[in-house]
C-alpha cells in the first residue's frame, strides 16, 4: 500500500503549491479534485492541460494515482446524459494523467424514482460509461465512492447491490469507512468482505462522537475516533490490496498538519 493526499485539502493552493508541499513533506503520490468551480482541474479540462499537470507533478516525484471527479450515476434524463457524458471526459482526463482509477458517485434517494429506478440507471449509465472507454483503448477504471448524505452509496451492502454481475476489472469502489459512520455502518470486517474483489482505492479519515450534538460527528485524527485505521489497513492487508491510502482529513488545522501527522501514522503501519 501506498500512501497520497487528496488535494481537496489544499483547494485554496495552485496544485503547484500542492505538489511542492507533498514532496517537501514526503509523499509519492496525489489524489486530484476533478470540479468546475475554477479550482484545480476541469472535468472537461483540454489534453493539453492535463499533460501539464502530470509534468509538474512527476517533477516533484509525485504519481497522480486518481482523479476524483463528481459525476452522478442513476440520474434520469437529460441531467442523467450530461453527467454520464461527464464522468466519461473524466475518465480520458485519467488515462492521460496515468491514474490508476477515476472517481464517480451514485446521485442521491428520490423516492419518485425509488431504489430500484436508480438502480437500474445507475447499471445502465455505468455499463455504457465502461464500454465507450473500452471502445477509446482507455484503460483507468472508473471507481464509485462509499459516501453518504447527497449520495445514496453510504452502504457497501448498496455498492455491492449496485455492481453485482459488473467484473472488478472494469469497475470498482473507493472504500471510505469514514463516510458510514453515520449512514450505512457495518462492522469493519464485514464492509471488507462484502466489496474486496472492488474495492480499487481507500480514502482515509475518522471522526469522533460530538459531545455538544448528540448524533453528530466531528473530524478526529486517524489514531482515535470510531475507525480503527490499524483495523482497516490490517484487514486490507488480509485480502492483498496494494493500492492507495489517500488521506481526506478535514479537521480544521493547516492541511500541512494534518498531511505530516497522517504520513507519520502511515509510517507507524509500515506505509509511505
Amino acid at each position: 500500500m501506498k500512501a497520497a493526499v487528496y488535494s481537496l485539502l489544499f483547494r485554496s493552493y495552485k496544485l503547484e503549491d500542492f505538489f511542492r508541499i507533498m514532496q517537501e513533506i514526503g509523499y509519492k503520490a496525489v489524489e486530484i479534485r476533478v470540479h468546475e468551480d475554477g479550482v484545480h482541474l476541469s472535468p472537461f479540462a483540454s489534453i493539453d492541460e492535463v499533460r501539464v499537470m502530470r509534468k509538474k507533478a512527476e517533477d516533484y516525484g509525485l504519481e497522480i494515482c486518481c482523479l476524483s471527479s463528481y459525476a452522478r450515476l442513476g440520474r434520469p434524463g437529460d441531467k442523467g446524459r450530461q453527467e454520464l457524458k461527464k464522468a466519461i471526459s473524466v475518465g480520458r482526463l485519467a488515462d492521460i494523467a496515468g491514474a490508476k482509477v477515476f472517481r464517480i458517485k451514485i446521485t442521491g434517494y428520490k423516492p419518485e424514482i425509488g431504489y430500484e429506478g436508480i438502480r437500474k440507471l445507475f447499471r445502465e449509465q455505468a455499463k455504457e460509461l465502461i464500454e465507450t472507454l473500452k471502445r477509446e483503448g482507455v484503460e483507468v477504471i472508473p471507481a464509485v465512492e462509499q459516501h453518504g448524505g447527497g449520495d445514496l452509496a453510504h452502504s457497501t451492502g448498496i455498492l455491492k447491490d449496485m455492481l453485482r454481475g459488473f467484473e472488478p476489472e472494469d469497475i470498482g469502489v473507493i472504500f471510505d469507512p469514514g463516510n458510514a459512520v453515520k449512514e450505512g455502518w457495518l462492522p469493519i470486517e464485514l464492509q471488507i468482505d462484502m466489496i474486496k474483489e472492488y474495492i480499487k482505492h481507500v480514502h482515509v479519515k475518522n471522526y469522533e462522537w460530538s459531545k455538544e450534538r448528540p448524533g453528530e460527528v466531528i473530524a478526529s485524527p486517524l489514531s482515535r475516533g470510531i475507525i480503527d485505521w490499524r483495523k482497516v489497513i490490517d484487514e486490507l492487508r488480509k485480502i492483498g490490496y496494494k493500492g492507495y491510502l489517500s488521506l481526506e482529513d478535514f479537521r480544521n488545522i493547516p492541511p500541512e498538519d494534518r498531511a505530516k501527522e497522517a504520513l507519520e501514522f502511515f509510517k507507524s503501519m509500515g506505509i509511505s
